[in-house]
């Protein structure tokens, strides 16, 4: 087995203007490929095949995502996921038998979406002749609003918008991502068995501080590792803490090195289940992405105060450390750490007893 190391768009400067040279730049740091959303390569169909050729050009694998609202991340929530009830104000006495208000908007709109975003990126695959790289999509889906017969009905839909889109379409995995259908473990292993053909990406940093714990407890590692990693096909290597969706060192604390431990082993188990359902690991392919960020923007496009970013008010790096450095040092560590999984056989076979 492999394992292509990619570095997430966040803060990678110069992709759209001048996607040759980036790329270029981000094949000698390293890097095996680039996860992107459609808008980071580029405004147009045509702009978006131009970066997909150079990534092929220069040797990079492509993972581009797609979301069903809220694209990046950027700009104010509340306008791209929000909907307000229409009409006037029911009656008090009227209140106790209407339904709740639409806070994320229909499924059918997230569905819309998700579909226009998933036909561009097949659109801008085929572009780039037979050897495409982009390997993967990963779907950015859903709202933590829905309840879980929505949810479950959205994504059964969203398995089918792609099965019909058809091969030029590289395989699509959903995010566990916090405000999105897959924000929570305990759901996310429910909805696997009622749509059974979902795929993952796995960001466990998103589960650790939503649900305030390493989730490591004997039955939550059950429940992981039975139902969670089989369906796991790509990874976010980012570590967090029950308090933080990221940390920039893995040294900086005992509590962060001890949150590595436990998102490593994570992260091992879910190689392992691919080991385990490949028909040879000798060439199977594993990918996972490094990400930190994004910057946090408010309504005048400046980076909030306080935020979860790489940069503070005043454009300062919040760990002392440069953006690239820290993935550098993350994608150095990951490698690290498959390297000494994949040469252990043993160590293979304790994290799936």
């Amino acid at each position: 087995m492999r394992l292509l190391v990619l570095r997430s768009a966040w803060g990678l400067r110069g992709l759209r203007d001048a996607p040759a040279r980036t790329l270029a730049g981000l094949r000698s740091a390293g890097f095996d490929g680039l996860e992107a959303s459609l808008e980071d390569l580029g405004a147009s169909a045509e702009a978006r095949a131009e970066a997909v050729r150079a990534a092929r050009d220069e040797g990079l694998s492509l993972i581009i995502s797609a979301y069903s609202s809220w694209a990046n991340y950027e700009g104010p929530a509340t306008e791209q996921l929000l909907s307000a009830p229409s009409g006037a104000s029911p009656p008090a006495a009227a209140a106790a038998s209407i339904p709740l208000p639409a806070f994320s908007g229909p499924p059918s709109a997230h569905l819309d979406r998700l579909t226009r975003e998933l036909e561009a990126i097949a659109e801008a695959s085929v572009a780039a002749g037979p050897l495409s790289p982009v390997l993967r999509v990963n779907a950015h889906s859903g709202s933590d609003a829905w309840s879980e017969d929505e949810a479950a009905a959205f994504l059964a839909s969203a398995v089918e918008a792609a099965s019909r889109i058809g091969e030029a379409l590289p395989p699509v995995s959903h995010e566990t991502h916090r405000g999105r259908a897959l924000c929570c473990p305990f759901a996310t292993a429910r909805l696997l068995r009622r749509v059974p053909q979902l795929r993952l990406t796995s960001d466990l940093s998103h589960w650790v501080v939503k649900t305030e714990r390493m989730l490591d407890t004997a039955p939550e590692q059950e429940l992981l590792l039975g139902r969670v990693a089989p369906a796991v096909d790509h990874l976010h290597a980012r570590v967090g803490t029950p308090q933080a969706p990221q940390v920039a060192s893995l040294a900086e604390s005992a509590t962060t090195a001890r949150a590595a431990e436990r998102f490593y082993g994570w992260w091992e188990a879910c190689w392992a289940a691919a080991e385990a359902r490949s028909l040879s690991s000798r060439d199977s392919t594993l990918t996972a992405t490094v990400e930190y960020g994004p910057a946090e923007l408010g309504e005048d496009g400046q980076v909030l105060a306080g935020s979860y970013s790489p940069l503070d008010l005043h454009g300062r790096h919040v760990s002392g450390v440069g953006l690239d450095d820290t993935l550098a040092a993350a994608a150095a560590a990951l490698r690290s750490r498959f390297e000494r999984w994949h040469a252990n056989a043993a160590s293979r076979v304790a994290v799936l007893a």
